[in-house]
């Protein structure tokens, strides 16, 4: 697996994903139950197919900031956006053999 370090994008990279973020749909809501394993399983479907994964949460700022810190160690993507209770993920595409 690569291991992603928020630094190492360039900031050009990181402009163009965030103008890429502000119109997408969101992909994955968390509900009140947090991050389950359905929750876990619908990120990891998105990330095979795209680089950007935008989730919607509901709960609070402090369970939204450690809910956040969750997925991007389980799933080694990086945190490129967060407005309100909505943040976008950058994980890059798996190379296709």
């Amino acid at each position: 697996m690569n291991d992603i370090e928020p630094y190492s994008l360039s900031g050009k990279l990181r402009r163009e994903l965030k103008s890429r973020a502000k119109t997408r749909p969101v992909d994955v809501r968390v509900g009140k139950k947090g991050l389950t394993a359905n929750v876990m399983t619908e990120l990891r479907k998105v990330f095979e197919k795209e680089n950007l994964v935008k989730v919607a949460f509901t709960q609070d700022r402090e369970i939204r900031t450690t809910l956040l810190a969750e997925i991007e160690d389980k799933l080694v993507a990086v945190s490129i956006a967060v407005t309100g209770k909505t943040a976008t993920l950058y994980k890059p595409l798996p190379s296709r053999k």
